[in-house]
């Protein structure tokens, strides 16, 4: 058999496969009442190997997050960095004494004080360090956080349940700590310091949850145990910056420096310390690994740093509409998937993800998607299988909603297929999605 009949013998084979899944091609129960689009093509060959429902527009959960990082990664590249400024507003008065207030302009760094990134910890640390340095032991003023994001805080379209939980954090023009505090519920502790939080517990019958309105400074916790004084709990912060507030001050009383509590107001402002985060590219990273909404939110917000969440959005559509990719059928609301509300097209994302195949940060961007039976959110997917390590997938579920997007690999690296599935809307048990989606991709690359 000769190179030509093999080949168009391979295109049958690959045809009959395609119209034998039609009309189940992931073989889930409730298969006929569930919305599924898949899109898998040949970055070598260019052709599609299977294209399922591909221009349905589907909510892509965390999958967005793929998008985001492409959209930020070609527009601010990989090396830029957040810089949080803290300067010296005022005069300098008699020994030690600084007449005005510290000032800390807000980025809407979404890393700071982020457990996430250890190496970048001490911010209040470095603070003091450079005012011990220029030999200040009192501040007449106070700290004034400057914040300039607009649509700050959670996004209305996110569920109400979500936002109390730390994956549920807002993003804010100045973040700490991931947003997120320490509760103690049945002794009120807060760890740490978190001004103007309130916590009321209520006693359930069964279970336990959280609940706090977009913008409210009242934790609502639910609980069937009311008595034990050591449980505790991770919620987000209504502010972020009254927190920061609260452990320099401490950090600054242990170290002799004494603050005022009103600011003084006007004056010529000097610079005392900058605070530059990881390199976007490290947290784009950490992001899509660990699925990080925070992040996200943060690197969706770089875009257009200046401007509304609907604008930074806007010119997110206007970069892919510019490469010859159809926008008009998408619905974006955040940067990380959170809202059930986005919508995309298998094909859509897949064209991202080919556009992004031959950038020139093709190498980077690939490299952000966690490997699949080796790291982060794909640590279980295709593990103990040829395909170990050699698939790599931005994996994104919500309520009923199981999603994944991004690369089979060469030997050496290189991206070989782009891949995405999108299932929405199912019946069966979550497992029994994961498990037809790696069937699949078994299948078709054996």
């Amino acid at each position: 058999m000769n190179i030509k009949t093999t080949l168009a013998a391979a295109a049958l084979l690959i045809s009959c496969t395609l119209n034998t899944w039609a009309e189940n091609i992931l073989g889930i129960d409730g298969e006929e009442s569930t919305s599924v689009g898949i899109y898998i093509k040949d970055l070598t060959t260019g052709d599609v190997l299977v294209d399922h429902n591909s221009q349905l527009a589907l909510t892509p959960a965390s999958v967005m997050k793929a998008v985001t990082t492409a959209s930020a990664l070609s527009i601010n590249g990989p090396d830029r960095c957040f810089t949080t400024r803290v300067s010296l507003r005022g005069s300098k008065g008699a020994a030690g004494v600084w007449n005005g207030d510290l000032i800390v302009a807000g980025a809407a760094d979404p890393t700071l004080e982020s457990e996430n990134f250890k190496s970048k910890l001490g911010f209040c640390d470095s603070i003091v360090a450079n005012l011990k340095r220029k030999g200040i032991k009192k501040i007449t003023g106070t700290v004034v956080v400057r914040q300039t994001l607009k649509d700050a805080g959670p996004i209305l379209q996110w569920e109400i349940e979500d936002v109390a939980w730390p994956y549920g954090a807002g993003l804010y023009g100045f973040n700490y700590r991931d947003n997120t505090v320490t509760v103690y519920p049945n002794t009120g502790r807060i760890v740490p310091e978190a001004p103007g939080l309130k916590i009321d517990v209520k006693k359930v019958a069964n279970g336990s949850d959280l609940v706090r309105g977009v913008g409210s400074d009242r934790l609502i916790v639910y609980t069937r145990d009311t008595k034990n004084t050591r449980w505790a709990v991770s919620t987000t912060v209504p502010d972020p910056s009254a927190v920061f507030k609260a452990q320099l001050s401490g950090v600054m009383k242990r170290a002799g420096i004494t603050m005022g509590t009103k600011a003084v107001g006007a004056g010529e402002e000097t610079l005392l310390y900058a605070h530059r985060s990881m390199p976007f590219s490290d947290i784009m990273r950490s992001l899509m690994v660990r699925s990080d909404n925070l992040f996200a939110e943060g690197i969706l917000r770089s875009i257009a740093p200046e401007a509304s969440r609907k604008e930074a959005i806007n010119r997110e559509k206007e970069l892919w509409a510019t490469r010859g990719i159809n926008t008009r059928y998408t619905i974006i609301n955040d940067g990380s998937g959170l809202t059930r509300a986005n919508r995309l097209s298998a094909h859509f994302i897949g064209d991202v993800l080919e556009w992004m195949s031959r950038s020139e940060y093709a190498r980077t961007y690939a490299g952000f998607f966690p490997r699949a039976g080796k790291e982060g959110t794909m640590r279980g997917f295709l593990a103990k299988t040829p395909l170990a390590g050699l698939v790599a997938l931005k994996t994104g579920s919500v309520s009923t909603v199981q999603c994944y997007a991004g690369y089979k690999f060469t030997d050496d690296g290189t991206p070989s297929h782009v891949i995405v599935i999108l299932v929405n809307g199912f019946f069966c048990p979550r497992k029994d999605v994961r498990e037809a989606a790696e069937n699949l991709l078994l299948d078709i690359f054996k």
